[in-house]
Order: C-alpha cells, then sequence, then structure tokens
C-alpha cells in the first residue's frame, strides 16, 4: 500500500506546522518524507490533532482501486 506522506504533510500546512501541531522537532515530517515511512503512533498523533481528517486520501489511487475491487469481489 503506498501512502503519499508528502502530500499528507503539505496539506497539513508542512512540515514545521506539523511539527508544532504534534509537539515534535521540524526535522521528524522531513524524515518521514525522506524515508517514505510514517509509523502508526504519528499517524494516530495526526488524527488526533485534526480528527476531521481522512487519511485513506492519502493512499494512492491505483492501490485503492485494486483495493476496492478486492473487497466487492
Amino acid at each position: 500500500m503506498k501512502f503519499d506522506i508528502r502530500r499528507l504533510v503539505s496539506d497539513l500546512g508542512g512540515a514545521s506546522r506539523v511539527a508544532q501541531k504534534l509537539g515534535i522537532t521540524r526535522t521528524i515530517p522531513y524524515q518521514w518524507m525522506d524515508r517514505d515511512y510514517i509509523s502508526s503512533t504519528y499517524l494516530a498523533k495526526i488524527k488526533e490533532a485534526h480528527p476531521a481528517l481522512d487519511l485513506d486520501e492519502y493512499i494512492t489511487e491505483g492501490e485503492r482501486r485494486a483495493r476496492e475491487k478486492r473487497s466487492s469481489a
């Protein structure tokens, strides 16, 4: 499953704003983007800070369509 971390961070106002909201250093969101990995711990913190955020929107389209096809079969 591909998760678009860059778009998530951008949509939330950039690395500095995400870091400020989560109480972490500014470099951590950059590390997520560099490694193309974000832990579930940070995803949970993001969801706490932004309860209306739909994390499914950040799963790449091709992967989402494949998942929908599998679930409807």
